[in-house]
Formats: C-alpha cells, structure tokens, sequence
C-alpha cells in the first residue's frame, strides 16, 4: 500500500472519529441534556452501564482526570438524579458510583439514537458489503488497539456489545467489559 493510501485512510478514520464521538454525542447532548450534562459526565454514565459500578477514584483513573474532577462530575450525576452513592463499609470515606434507573434509561436512549443513525448511513451499502465493511473495520480496530497500551477508555466505548466477537478479549486486562475490577468490599448504606 503506498503512502498517499495510507495517509487517506488515516483521515477518514479521523473524521469518522470525530464525527462519531464529537458530532453526535454533542448533538444528542444538546438536544436531550442541554445545560445540565457534559461530556465528561456523559462518558461516566457510560461506563457505569457497560461495566460499572466502581469506586470514585476508579472512575478517575479511567477518565485520566483528576479525583477532584471526577468527584464533582459524579456530584452533578447524583443531583441530577442519573446514579448513586454508596458508601463502601471497609473504608467509610470511599464511595461506590452506579448507574440509576433515569442514567441507564439516558444511556439506552443515545444508544437507540446513535444506532439510527448508523443504520441511516449503512442503508445505501448491500448485506454483502455491509458485511465485507464489518469484516474489515474489526481487523483494522483489532490491529489499531493491539499497538496501543492505555485502552480502558476505547474499550469501555465498546458497550458491551461487541462480546464474545472482540478481539480484545483474548488480551487479559484490556478488555473491562470481561476482566473486571475483581471488588473486596460491601457497601452499606445510598446517600442522597
């Protein structure tokens, strides 16, 4: 493959990407949580519905950001009403994060609309190469992540749905939606 092919195909997969995560997630945020949601708090709605619940300072490690940052986001989610605090009884100043019925209800909702989408923009291409298309998108995705080492964030976008068909199962500790932080702790009581 020569360069010129190569360096076209790195500019779709950008504008693919920017248009998948920045575009539509923004659009759907503006349309159905404008002003009281952002993308950072979006994101750990997320990942509370692929795999969670996990502790504040998990979600911070996931997100690369800070415990500070991380706690004030999931204090908006809390009074907006989209997850839950638990206190974790071996240490009374650690905080179990999940997901509520409205967050996961939120959640489902993007989902069903992001699939429309995709489905709108798939109908011009026939079942066989919508299926060839498929093929060659999970081997380019498999041979893109398998270079990289920091992929909790790309794997948790996976939703779950991938499954048994992801690549990234047979690479332990890549994969959260199936080698999940193994928790030694018992919550005890909601905050509201």
């Amino acid at each position: 493959m020569n360069s010129e092919t190569t360096r076209q195909i790195a500019e779709y997969n950008r504008i693919l990407s920017q248009l998948l995560y920045d575009v539509i997630e923004n659009n759907y945020l503006s349309e159905h949580a404008s002003g009281y949601l952002s993308k950072t708090q979006f994101t750990i709605l997320k990942i509370l519905s692929v795999s969670g619940p996990y502790t504040v300072s998990e979600i911070a490690d996931i997100l690369h950001i800070s415990r500070a940052a991380a706690s004030k986001n999931i204090e908006k989610l809390v009074r907006t009403k989209l997850v839950r605090r638990k206190i974790i009884r071996e240490d009374r100043r650690t905080m179990e994060v999940s997901l509520a019925e409205s967050g996961a209800s939120f959640v489902n909702d993007y989902e069903k609309a992001r699939i429309k989408k995709q489905q709108t923009a798939l109908s011009h291409f026939s079942e066989d190469e919508k299926l060839k298309f498929l093929e060659l998108l999970r081997e380019y995705v498999k041979n893109c992540v398998l270079q990289e080492k920091n992929i909790d964030i790309i794997c948790l976008q996976c939703n779950g749905i991938i499954k048994e068909d992801c690549s990234l199962t047979d690479e332990e500790d890549r994969c959260r939606s199936y080698f999940r932080i193994n928790r030694q702790y018992t919550t005890i009581e909601e905050e509201d």
